[in-house]
């Protein structure tokens, strides 16, 4: 008897592991405790969410099995994992758990707007806040949500473009999210760009197909109605102090934009798929993404990125676009849609005239003129000092990029205005390089550059030293721990040792 059992023991081991049978490994589950952040099944879109649907039926059947799908995931890796609805969340309930998932919108701390600014003699805005500046609990959070929270918060993650499909591309392969505790399998397959990947100035060599990672078995490129993704800017992202990049995805803004990445104990995962839609890959991903983030709980946020600064990679591709090259690309891509937008609108006017009712998106689209841009387009942003100045001397702008890049500061409280630094071009010592402090330094001994000392130190540090010996103590006590950091305003700012 014990030897048929020892047989039937090993046919069956011997069937399992054939081809063309397949078990299912049961995970095993961790201790960390997991506070899902999600959408009230019981409650429909958001007036917002209707106004941007085309589809609200299906979207709203989406979101209302949305929480109990991840539920489902999560409960299959964690044995301790409890659900709020967004509407009953306080930031205080995270410090009970390892990590909180955020994946529905939260209500407003404060709400923002336009506030007179007394130093800057003008309105500046603000931006609404929905997580306190002393939140410091392990996060995941998902979609749009993530750059609302984020942008109040000033971090990296912003709401750059709510674009975000169905794949992932330019990985680090070699992140923990996509090593551990699960062996992610990452299965390329090529996939034709979209957007305006290739007329930028990072995406300028690229090919009509980039090998990508499906993230999403369905996208909203689609046509069906699926939520839409958000991908941040990626410019200066992966900063080496207190943020990452890790992947890049499907978007109208090109391979450097972020779909996933990490800033201070915040994690964003911009592709927007419940479980249900999500591949085998994503899933493991984002359960390595929850082991990854929890040791982060308490980790203090470095550096900022202020809304309306401008950052150098912008000026660089503003160079680019303004070139002959670059601004042919951007003509092309823009005019080529010409027609295909002729028939769309054609369409929707005939859907209208029908009767029917459209969305507030496709009547905001019936509405929209019909694109036919000159080279004029590509200076539309430059100052109106600058046109006066250039004209239509295409080059002059180009150059003026050129020979000033390393000397660009941001306007205090402007909206992406940036000032040509005189004083530091007049040294040639790029803004950025910590060689200026020094040189502003040396100068503080020489009283015909001390004005200008002063002026650099000020511009350039977060300090407002009234005295020689002041300034002259402080850098040499954090010459060595100075970071020079474009989205605090481009100041070089202090680290902790």
């Amino acid at each position: 008897m014990k030897n048929i059992k020892f047989y039937f023991s090993i046919i069956a081991l011997l069937l399992i592991s054939n081809s063309g049978f397949s078990t299912t490994i049961v995970p095993q589950k961790s201790k960390l405790k997991i506070l899902y952040v999600g959408y009230n099944p019981q409650k429909g879109l958001s007036e917002r969410q209707k106004s941007f649907s085309a589809f609200p039926d299906r979207q709203e059947s989406l979101q209302k099995r949305r929480t109990a799908d991840f539920k489902n995931l999560l409960d299959q890796y964690f044995t301790s994992v409890t659900v709020v609805y967004g509407e009953d969340y306080k930031e205080e309930m995270s410090s009970n758990y390892d990590v909180t998932i955020i994946d529905t919108y939260l209500p407003k701390l404060s709400e923002g707007g336009m506030v007179f600014i007394e130093e800057a003699g003008k309105e500046v805005y603000t931006q609404p806040t929905y997580l306190s500046n002393s939140y410091s609990a392990a996060t995941i959070m998902i979609g749009e949500p993530s750059a609302f929270i984020g942008q109040g918060r000033q971090l990296k993650i912003d709401h750059l473009c709510l674009c975000l499909d169905a794949h992932a591309h330019s990985m680090k392969l070699d992140h923990p999210i996509f090593n551990t505790p699960n062996k992610v399998n990452v299965a390329y397959e090529d996939v034709t760009l979209t957007g305006n990947y290739k007329v930028r100035y990072g995406g300028r060599n690229l090919g009509d197909e980039m090998p990508m990672l499906r993230m999403q078995t369905e996208g909203y490129r689609d046509g069906k109605g699926f939520p839409v993704g958000l991908v941040s800017t990626g410019y200066n992202f992966d900063n080496g102090i207190d943020a990452e990049w890790i992947s890049s995805g499907t978007c109208d803004k090109g391979i450097e934009a972020t779909a996933i990445g990490r800033h201070a104990n915040f994690f964003h995962w911009g592709f927007a798929a419940a479980p249900e839609f999500m591949t085998e890959s994503a899933k493991l991903a984002f359960i390595n993404a929850i082991h990854y983030i929890a040791p982060f709980k308490g980790a203090k946020q470095l550096t900022k990125k202020i809304k309306g600064v401008q950052l150098k990679k912008y000026l660089r591709e503003q160079q680019w676009t303004l070139s002959d090259k670059g601004s042919a690309a951007w003509l092309h891509y823009i005019n080529k849609d010409t027609v295909q937008a002729k028939e769309n609108k054609l369409k929707l006017q005939e859907r209208k005239d029908s009767g029917e009712e459209l969305s507030d998106m496709e009547k905001m689209m019936l509405k929209m003129p019909i694109r036919k841009e000159t080279r004029a387009w590509t200076i539309r942003h430059e100052s109106q000092e600058l046109k006066d100045k250039f004209g239509e001397d295409w080059a002059a702008y180009e150059n003026y990029y050129k020979e000033n890049l390393d000397y660009f500061y941001p306007e205090k409280y402007g909206w992406y205005k940036m000032i040509l630094d005189e004083d530091a071009k007049s040294l040639g010592i790029a803004n950025n390089d910590i060689k200026l402090l020094d040189k502003a330094i040396t100068m503080l001994k020489d009283k015909s550059k001390k004005e200008m000392a002063y002026r650099l130190l000020l511009r350039y540090t977060k300090q407002d030293f009234k005295t020689d010996k002041e300034w002259i103590k402080w850098f040499k006590k954090n010459r060595k721990s100075l970071y020079f950091s474009e989205g605090d305003g481009y100041k070089f700012i202090v680290l902790p040792n």
